[in-house]
């Protein structure tokens, strides 16, 4: 079994277009957000709820994984709606104290309890969307045992909105915001989802040479966990940005066998080929080994339940006609 949890692609879709819902399964993420938030608007919040169960299915049938965001002044209402077996984890937008996430989890745990889920299964990701977030970053990421992955915004309206700055610009605006949320998880050891900054000025969501160049960025920064988008054609190059390149494998694999040439050495370091070989490289050489494994591990099994779904559709259909 890997070490990893492979995240490196998700789209959030609104629950209420029942058309993204029921082709979930045909973009090849590792995750959906299902969201009852902003995507939603006010009147049909409680329709919205009501979909829930029924969409979970239908996203893990192509092995993705189900989470789902809920509104921030809804807790109660869309927690009842969204906590059902199969969900894997919930997102509380605009937290901003540690007194939300410890009032969610306990809700969690009861209907867990209540509806047959293991508990503790069902992870909280608390959104960093105000600047009183911001402040008690550290605080929310250590508030609850549920808060497995931390980070904070590489881009956000609710972000933009609150603090007064620019939404599409040519510079790092964010930079302390991502910073702070990045620190505060590595001093708690959670899993760390940040991306780097690479300018977007147009404001699309659907550049997939930005996703590519966004995400490889990130991995080659050492993150593996991925923001996620807005539009399928983002999917395609969030996967292959966060997934090693068969030559960066060959290059791990080089790494390691100059590694070999330093240990029987007496020096803690040569420099071959003009490039530094220590026990630095040799640890981010076995990384990236481990993770392609771990990547090309959750592609098959992508692969094998969308293989699983067509054949499961095409036999309905025969059926039906």
């Amino acid at each position: 079994m890997s070490k990893y949890t492979v995240r490196r692609s998700g789209l959030t879709m609104p629950i209420v277009t029942a058309r993204f819902v029921d082709n979930a399964w045909r973009r090849g993420c590792d995750f959906v957000i299902l969201d009852l938030e902003d995507s939603v608007p006010q009147h049909m919040k409680p329709h919205a709820r009501t979909l829930v169960n029924a969409a979970i299915a239908k996203i893990a049938r192509a092995g993705t994984e189900p989470f789902a965001r809920i509104n921030h002044e809804y807790m109660l209402a869309d927690l009842d709606a969204v906590v059902w077996p199969g969900i894997r984890r919930i997102r509380y937008p605009k937290t901003e104290c540690g007194d939300e996430v410890r009032q969610m989890d306990a809700i969690i745990t009861r209907l867990e309890r209540e509806r047959g889920i293991r508990p503790g299964s069902i992870e909280i990701d608390p959104g960093i969307e105000t600047a009183i977030g911001v402040t008690n970053v550290y605080e929310i990421a250590a508030s609850s045992p549920r808060i497995r992955e931390f980070g904070a915004t590489s881009g956000g309206y609710d972000l933009s909105r609150d603090l007064g700055v620019e939404m599409f610009v040519d510079y790092d605006q964010f930079v302390y915001v991502r910073g702070e949320s990045e620190l505060a998880a590595r001093a708690l050891g959670l899993g760390v989802r940040v991306a780097p900054f690479v300018a977007n000025t147009s404001g699309s969501v659907s550049d997939g040479d930005h996703a590519y160049r966004q995400a490889e960025a990130a991995r080659k920064c050492g993150f593996h966990l991925g923001t996620g988008g807005l539009n399928p054609a983002v999917v395609e190059g969030h996967n292959r940005g966060h997934t090693p390149s068969d030559a960066d494998v060959r290059d791990a694999h080089w790494v390691l066998e100059q590694y070999e040439r330093v240990l029987a050495s007496a020096q803690t370091w040569l420099t071959i080929d003009n490039r530094v070989i220590d026990r630095y490289e040799a640890a981010r050489a076995r990384d990236t080994i481990d993770w392609a494994r771990a990547c090309a591990e959750r592609d098959r099994e992508k692969e094998q339940a969308v293989a699983r779904t067509r054949a499961a559709l095409a036999a309905a259909t025969g059926e039906a006609g």
